[in-house]
């Protein structure tokens, strides 16, 4: 029998990872942040979704594809640790847990990078790409999302092998699907679901161009419109889009996003040596990437544009999603990631303080004030100091308590000022009353 999708927290796989909370969720697979109870460490744990796990021939790819990752030894590239199956059917991957946040956290902070900045991600990730292309295996689904920025600002690869293992159809439906992030997908991927290092290289391109824009180059519209974009349209210069772009960047993103793959940048090394001659002919100094912001709740952000299916039929694509997981949907899901996405990044927790900061509220409240506002509290309603269902309540209790204080205050120094003119007053007529 198939695995539930969501794991209730203190769930222990294979009597090693406890499970903890979702990091992330996605068409394929759900994360959650756990812990290696053998060596004390903390990982995420990636769950396929139990549609895909009940599937032999999928897991089986996934599982051969766990292991070709796992040889992907590189700080560039997040680290699989280890796969396995739970006696109960889960179907999981253990992988490092990166604390931090993703490409598109930065994006939707900075708005876009600095030219030297998106120059710099770019080398980064495909340095990392060149190791796996190097092994043969393929990413095929390079974006924002799966790329992760920790906090001491290094860049990871993520997610290889989940994508690659279900791009893989049996031979007789060969070249009729294609799996991707539409925003990112490479011509070839559209009209006959190959994919090569080339591939991965124009994903890149687009990256680029929208670090450097803030936009896609192909964005809006459904997901068939967006893919007949790539096919059909040249990736435009990103100089066109905003200003302050040096020509030299324009060249890079052109050369990465050829339609024709065999005109396109053949390789990693031939894209990072066309870097390097950016930052020459650009004065391009090495610079920084920008630190995710820290988030102040659970459940991930929210990619572009998630993976999809294209039915790649005789009326061109049509848009499939992966198989949708068996469960309810609940009311978080609308801030979950709909794409496959590693989710190994992450959040530091709830800011517990955030409505209760010290000054925040007048501590010269006693508790005989604090019952008398117990009593004017609606049913259902918690005091602002406790724990808070609803933050507009919270607010709302916070203000009153506050108008309170400050009234008290206004009437303190009314009643300061009414007595200082009446003792001034009988100064004043007791000095008029005396001989002279």
């Amino acid at each position: 029998m198939a695995a539930p999708t969501i794991h209730p927290e203190g769930t222990v796989l294979e009597g090693r990872y406890r499970m903890d909370g979702v990091l992330a969720r996605g068409g394929m697979s759900v994360v959650h942040r756990g812990v290696d109870l053998r060596l004390e460490r903390p990982v995420a744990i990636k769950v396929l979704d139990r549609a895909l796990a009940a599937d032999p021939a999928f897991v089986r790819r996934f599982e051969r594809e766990a292991r070709a990752a796992a040889r992907l030894a590189h700080p560039g590239i997040v680290a699989v640790h280890d796969q396995g199956r739970d006696p109960d059917g889960t179907v999981f991957l253990v992988l490092e847990l990166v604390e931090g946040g993703t490409l598109r956290d930065v994006l939707r902070d900075q708005g876009r990078l600095h030219p030297a900045a998106a120059l710099t991600v770019a080398e980064q990730v495909v340095t990392a790409l060149q190791v796996a292309h190097d092994r043969g295996l393929v990413h095929r689904d390079v974006k924002p999302e799966n790329v992760l920025i920790g906090r001491d600002g290094s860049v990871k690869v993520a997610d290889f092998g989940l994508v690659a293992a279900a791009w893989e159809t049996d031979p007789e439906d060969s070249g009729e699907m294609v799996l991707g992030t539409v925003a990112y997908l490479a011509p070839e991927q559209v009209t006959d679901g190959r994919a090569d290092a080339r591939s991965d290289l124009y994903a890149t391109g687009v990256v680029l161009f929208e670090l450097l824009t803030g936009v896609p180059p192909h964005g809006g519209g459904d997901a068939v419109s967006v893919a007949r974009r790539h096919v059909e349209n040249d990736v435009p210069p990103p100089s066109s889009v905003v200003g302050g772009v040096p020509r030299a960047l324009d060249r890079l993103v052109i050369a990465a996003t050829h339609r024709d793959p065999e005109v396109r940048l053949p390789d990693a090394q031939a894209f990072l040596a066309a870097a390097r001659g950016v930052r020459m002919d650009a004065d391009l100094p090495f610079h920084p990437v920008p630190l995710p912001p820290r988030r102040a709740s659970t459940g991930g952000s929210r990619p572009l544009r998630g993976t999809r299916l294209l039915d790649l039929g005789e009326d061109g694509p049509r848009t499939r999603r992966p198989p949708p997981p068996s469960r309810p949907r609940d009311d978080h899901d609308d801030d979950l990631p709909d794409g496959t996405w590693e989710g190994e990044a992450w959040e530091e927790g709830p800011d517990e303080d955030l409505l209760d900061e010290p000054g925040d509220l007048d501590d010269d409240l006693d508790e005989d004030e604090d019952e008398d506002e117990d009593d004017d509290r609606p049913a259902g309603r918690r005091r602002a100091d406790g724990p808070v269902d609803d933050i507009d309540v919270a607010i709302e209790q916070i203000e009153r308590r506050r108008a309170r204080s400050r009234s008290r205050r206004l009437l303190a120094a009314w009643l300061l000022l009414e007595a200082i003119a009446t003792v001034a007053a009988g100064a004043a007529g007791w000095g008029i009353g005396l001989p002279g």
